[in-house]
């Protein structure tokens, strides 16, 4: 009986000890979605967006390489809503994906910033010369800025698109 009664303490000990580790897992977990509830919060301002000042929208740029050595991106981190809206294909959102408002400074999962994605002629669309290292991404109604090495958000556009 002792027997019996030592591991029946033991099997209480380990259930014990794991729903400690749970609770700790979860609350390190909610401190995560805390953080990016609270990040979110307190997101930049967007501000109007008027357009690229040194060309006219729908129209390519030119001597474009020359312009994206010089451009800085610290100029780049803002979010914008812009007054002037473009008709394009359907966005087709990856399965199993929901809609998400983007900030600058987020990373944007690698399925979201593929060449299917990319906005490989910006110009049409108003949106400035992204820097080198640097593509427009299409996320549904908005264009975002981002970095092709990490995915790092550097700006967004909300309401391009229609």
């Amino acid at each position: 009986m002792k027997h019996i009664s030592a591991s029946f303490a033991g099997v209480i000990l380990a259930a014990l000890l794991s729903t400690q580790a749970s609770a700790q897992r979860q609350k390190n977990a909610g401190a995560s979605d805390r953080q990016h509830i609270e990040r979110h919060r307190i997101a930049p301002p967007v501000k109007r967006y008027t357009g690229p000042p040194k060309y006219r929208p729908g129209t390519r740029p030119p001597n474009l390489d020359r312009h994206r050595r010089d451009v800085n991106p610290q100029t780049y981190r803002h979010n914008y809503r812009t007054d002037k809206r473009y008709r394009s294909r359907p966005y087709i959102r990856p399965r199993g994906w929901y809609s998400h408002r983007w900030i600058y400074g987020d990373i944007l999962p690698t399925i979201f910033w593929t060449r299917n994605y990319w906005i490989t002629d910006f110009w049409l669309f108003g949106l400035p010369i992204p820097p080198r290292g640097y593509v427009w991404v299409r996320y549904g109604d908005d264009a975002l800025l981002v970095q092709i090495a990490s995915g790092i958000i550097l700006q967004v556009i909300y309401g391009v698109y229609y």
